[in-house]
């Protein structure tokens, strides 16, 4: 046999073993959804809904609707200068580069009952996400990280303030 038959059989196996796959995923009920582009809200749950195996990601609308909610806490994953400059109104602050420094007081303030939503700088801020997983890590259920954080919010025209230096 000729080496460009050889490779023209695994060519062949190959693409039968890939089609065979692909049409098995379309009508399985569990295949993976693989034809449709990724999107964050794509998976997203809302507070009032049963609650899951982790963070899940919020859009703007959606969180902007519970912002004058008391049962749902903002909470503001960047730096305390950043949080000072500006943040959403009545958010908390909780960095999430010195979590540990901050945790006992937000632990003994905070209702474990509470949902929460974090929060940072932009859409490619990884912040948000972290701090989220590490508050699920810690016992709270009802976690949510704001899908384009502070600038996404602003954008919307939403209220934010700052704190003002003595």
């Amino acid at each position: 046999m000729f080496k460009s038959d050889i490779t023209r059989e695994v060519f062949y196996i190959v693409f039968i073993s890939v089609s065979i796959s692909l049409i098995v995923n379309a009508f399985h009920p569990g295949g993976l959804d693989i034809m449709s582009p990724y999107s964050p809200e794509h998976n997203e749950i809302t507070p009032e809904s049963d609650m899951k195996a982790g963070p899940v990601p919020i859009r703007i609308d959606k969180a902007a609707g519970f912002h004058s909610d008391p049962s749902v806490l903002f909470v503001d994953a960047r730096s305390q200068a950043d949080y000072n400059a500006c943040h959403i109104q009545n958010a908390i602050n909780l960095p999430e580069h010195s979590f540990e420094k901050h945790l006992d007081e937000f632990m003994n303030t905070t209702d474990m009952d509470k949902s929460i939503i974090t929060y940072c700088s932009s859409l490619d801020c990884p912040l948000a996400r972290h701090l989220a997983e590490k508050l699920f890590f810690l016992g709270f259920e009802n976690i949510y990280y704001l899908i384009g954080g502070l600038d996404a919010w602003q954008d919307k025209g939403l209220p934010v303030e700052s704190v003002q230096e003595p």
